[in-house]
This record gives structure tokens, C-alpha cells and sequence, in this order.
């Protein structure tokens, strides 16, 4: 008898996560969006899932499991149906900003989530922005000759939508810079061969990424997660890469000099300009090649 409640518990445990699979890859293929995307909404649903769990041990303790597995069932599928994006209307933004009175450097953040970004320069604006779907937030203080700026560009999980965020920003590529940016189930384009760049910090999780460095002594952090990314430096540069290895791939220039976990370009010594990495790396291949 005690064996027969266990192969029930199995078998109604079966159910419903076959259930839910045939779900979760029926509504990706109908919507067009990924799983991850369901998945990560799915968390907001939590209090529909503790309901079902009431449910399901009421129903036990009075020996209608049957019932149990019809309500779960019903369950189950709102859950996943409404974690799934729906046709949202688009957003369009643009902004920009003129470079404030007396103002000789930038300290900027960029928070890029669930898209497709593309930095660039502009020499016309303190910043400028363009794209579209969630809108953006964007901060500037002044603080003395410092202007400190804020791109907020996340997709909130509440607001899921069918489609990606899609934006070009543009920095001035005059005034001295330390660039600060999140990165996180997006794809991101950054190119930094134009801009007057001091200090770089890229915390990198899951997503793809391109990168390319310019003529400027820079001293760069990247934390990378579970990511995938080529990082492209002029040959004129030297370079000299400080990392510590998780299971990521890591690629470098046949003529780079290893020793211990450091790589030095041959012209590190003498070269004008030079770029100091310190990268921690996580899961996935990282690719440094010459432009």
C-alpha cells in the first residue's frame, strides 16, 4: 500500500513537470522568445505557487490527489502562460545632453539588460541616446569639474516584452573618462577606440560581447561571468593582461608573453600607449586579437 502512495507521488510529480516542459518550449516557439526569459519571469509568480502548494496538501491529507493533479494542472499552465511576454507597443527614445559649464571630465555608468547595445563617440554632445522599447533613466549631477552620468537601460522583468532593448550611446570623446558598465543577458557592441578612456570596468554576465580599445593608457577590470566576448586592441598598444581562471577559454596574440597568469604584449616597455587589464574570468571564451 505505501509503495502504491509513492508510485502516485511519482507519477503526479511526472505529470506535471512533463507538463510543464511541453509548456515551456510550446509558448518559446509560439511567442518567439526565449525560456530563460519565462524563467527569470516566473519568480514574480511565486504566491500563485505557494497557493497551489496549499492546495495540493489539503487535498492529499483527504485522499483526492486526482483533483489535486487537475488544479495543479491549471495552475501550472496560468503560471507559465502569463510568465510569457505578449505584444507590448514600441518605445521610442532619444535624448541628449550638452557638456555642462566648466566641466572636464566624465564618470559614466551604463546598466545594460535584456538587449542589444552599441557604444560609441560623438564629439557633438555630452552624451547622446537613441533607440527604443523600455525607456530609459538617465541621471547627470555635476559634482565641481566632474560630470557624473547615469544610463539606466534594464528591462524589468514585470514589463516582459516580445522584444529586445535596442540602443546606440554615444559619449564625447573628449573629455577624460572612467566607464563603468553592467552587463547582463544582453548583447553589447562597445567601442572605445574613439573615446578619451582612463578607467574601464565591465561586469559581464550572461551575454556576448565585442569590445575594442583605441591609442589611450587605460587601466581596465573585467569581471566576466558566463559570457562570450572578443576584446580587439591597436598593435601600436602595449598591453599587459593580470587574470585569474575559472573554466573560461581564454585567446591571446600568438606573440604575447606568458608567465604565471599574466600576459605582456612584446612592446609593452616601449610603446606609447599602454592598456592594463586585470580580468577574472568565469565560463565561456574570451578572445583578445590586434585590430
Amino acid at each position: 500500500m505505501e509503495d502504491q502512495k509513492n508510485r502516485k507521488r511519482v507519477e503526479t510529480g511526472g505529470i506535471l513537470f512533463a507538463l510543464f516542459i511541453i509548456m515551456l518550449g510550446g509558448f518559446s516557439l509560439f511567442y518567439d522568445v526565449s525560456p530563460l526569459t519565462a524563467l527569470l519571469n516566473l519568480f514574480d509568480l511565486w504566491p500563485l505557487f505557494l497557493i497551489g502548494l496549499g492546495i495540493w496538501i489539503i487535498l492529499k491529507n483527504v485522499n483526492q490527489e486526482r483533483i489535486s493533479v487537475v488544479i495543479l494542472s491549471v495552475i501550472l499552465i496560468v503560471a507559465v502562460y502569463s510568465a510569457f511576454p505578449k505584444e507590448q507597443p514600441l518605445y521610442e527614445y532619444a535624448d541628449s545632453r550638452e557638456i555642462p559649464s566648466g566641466v572636464t571630465e566624465m564618470d559614466v555608468v551604463l546598466n545594460l539588460m535584456f538587449g542589444d547595445y552599441t557604444v560609441g563617440a560623438t564629439s557633438q554632445a555630452l552624451y547622446q541616446i537613441e533607440g527604443f522599447q523600455s525607456p530609459a533613466n538617465v541621471g547627470v549631477q555635476t559634482v565641481g569639474s566632474t560630470a557624473h552620468i547615469n544610463l539606466s537601460l534594464e528591462k524589468s522583468f514585470q514589463i516582459a516584452e516580445r522584444s529586445h532593448n535596442e540602443y546606440m550611446i554615444l559619449l564625447n570623446n573628449r573629455l577624460p573618462m572612467t566607464l563603468t558598465g553592467e552587463m547582463a543577458l544582453s548583447t553589447c557592441t562597445l567601442d572605445l577606440s574613439d573615446l578619451n578612456l582612463e578607467r574601464f570596468v565591465l561586469d559581464s554576465g550572461l551575454g556576448t560581447f565585442k569590445i575594442t580599445f583605441g591609442e589611450t593608457n587605460t587601466d581596465a577590470v573585467l569581471d566576466m561571468g558566463l559570457c562570450t566576448g572578443t576584446i580587439y586592441i591597436p598593435k601600436s598598444v602595449g598591453v599587459k593582461l593580470v587574470y585569474s581562471k575559472g573554466v573560461a577559454s581564454l585567446s591571446v596574440p600568438s606573440d604575447w608573453v606568458k608567465s604565471g597568469n599574466e600576459y605582456t604584449s612584446p612592446n609593452y616597455n616601449t610603446a606609447t600607449y599602454r592598456i592594463n587589464i586585470s580580468m577574472d574570468l568565469g565560463i565561456g571564451t574570451i578572445t583578445f586579437s590586434y585590430i
